[in-house]
């Protein structure tokens, strides 16, 4: 049986670009802020998760070491549905407030990375996943707005680390968008696969870029608006130039299931930090499969939600591609936290390690990188 949860808390952390993201349509990120959860057993085992901080880290920490704290603490580790179906029906369904999605995510992840310490075995395995192995594409922040030819030398120093897709950031213009993409096309060929992201929203007629999209053989155009606007998600869809993704700002899998039927998206992108957790994240695959749409996580900020994230695609046995972070300098992802997925040769791969695989020195990082208040995204003006 499964050991008790004896203690829950969670705090923020924060770390400074050196040189800040180009920009991308929601500006340019100062930091990197992240949610620290974790979860203590009776037999003295650890595990941690990751919640996505939003604008407001404190807030998202605050509940879970107030109100969190009588849903989580006494239940065994391996009650992880339970604890979701009592968030849901506390703080979700009936007082609507968000920022529970986001601990409920953070706690969910901890509490798979303590089972499997626990039990000693990998938290794919528990879940009766596949080899967790598949393709890596380019995402995270790089790839922003750029000239053409900055473009095509970041994916050519990509593809010469092995990867063979990469994102480009879209939005700060249609000419300028469409010479970008078509740019990446000639000069990198047919062989390599295109993703294009315009966060949330261009200030153009988007069918013409999809257009131009859909002639340069890209896999996806995602959020081309914002997640209020379904409407026109599916208006688009129907046009069926290019592939719609969306799914980083779609919260469980009620909602991603309505997405997913009416056709507004042909690829589902649920982040682990965001969408209520690793079982959650499999519940958007398994429907994803159900209805022939391609399931892509989404990624954050650190190697727990990388490890927590390629566990979902292999307990749903996705082969599809795993989103990589191919920044040079990210010390959560392999420095005070480490471990867990290893990308190389455009191929992402976790181990055998109990839990998540994830080594997390809080040490440091209490020390190091002490959280910071509000927003990391500067306010856009438009």
């Amino acid at each position: 049986m499964a050991s008790e949860i004896v203690a829950l808390s969670a705090r923020v952390h924060t770390w400074r670009f050196g040189e800040r993201p180009r920009e991308i349509g929601t500006g340019s990120i100062l930091r990197r802020d992240f949610v620290l959860v974790r979860v203590d057993l009776a037999d003295g085992t650890v595990g941690y998760g990751e919640a996505f901080h939003g604008h407001a880290g404190t807030a998202v920490a605050e509940i879970v070491n107030t109100t969190m704290q009588e849903v989580v603490v006494g239940r065994r580790a391996d009650e992880m549905l339970a604890v979701r179906e009592e968030t849901r029906e506390r703080f979700l369904l009936a007082s609507g407030m968000g920022g529970f999605v986001f601990a409920l995510s953070g706690i969910d992840i901890a509490m798979w990375d303590a089972f499997g310490k626990s039990a000693g075995q990998p938290a794919w395995r528990l879940l009766g996943g596949a080899e967790p192995d598949a393709p890596a594409y380019a995402g995270g922040f790089t790839l922003g707005y750029s000239t053409p030819e900055l473009l095509v030398a970041d994916l050519a120093g990509l593809a010469e680390r092995g990867f063979t897709a990469a994102k480009v950031r879209v939005g700060d213009g249609f000419e300028a968008d469409a010479a970008r993409v078509r740019a990446a096309r000639e000069a990198l060929g047919d062989g390599f696969r295109l993703m294009t992201d315009a966060n949330l929203g261009l200030n153009y007629d988007t069918s013409r870029l999809a257009t131009v999209l859909g002639e340069a053989g890209a896999d996806w155009l995602e959020e081309p608006y914002p997640p209020g606007r379904r409407d026109a998600y599916e208006a688009l869809a129907a046009l069926r130039r290019v592939p719609l993704a969306a799914g980083e700002n779609i919260f469980g899998a009620d909602a991603f299931g309505q997405w997913i039927a009416s056709g507004a998206i042909q690829v589902a992108q649920p982040d682990v930090s965001r969408v209520g957790g690793i079982r959650e994240a499999i519940r958007v695959g398994h429907l994803a499969q159900a209805h022939g749409v391609r399931f892509v996580p989404h990624i954050s900020h650190t190697a727990l939600n990388h490890a927590a994230t390629l566990t979902a695609m292999a307990a749903v046995g996705s082969k599809d591609f795993f989103e990589a972070d191919p920044t040079a300098v990210n010390p959560f992802r392999h420095d005070v936290i480490s471990g867990g997925v290893t990308v190389a040769g455009g191929r992402a791969r976790l181990g055998d390690a109990p839990g998540l695989g994830v080594a997390v020195d809080e040490e440091r990082l209490a020390a190091q990188f002490p959280g910071e208040a509000g927003s990391p995204w500067p306010r856009v003006r438009r």
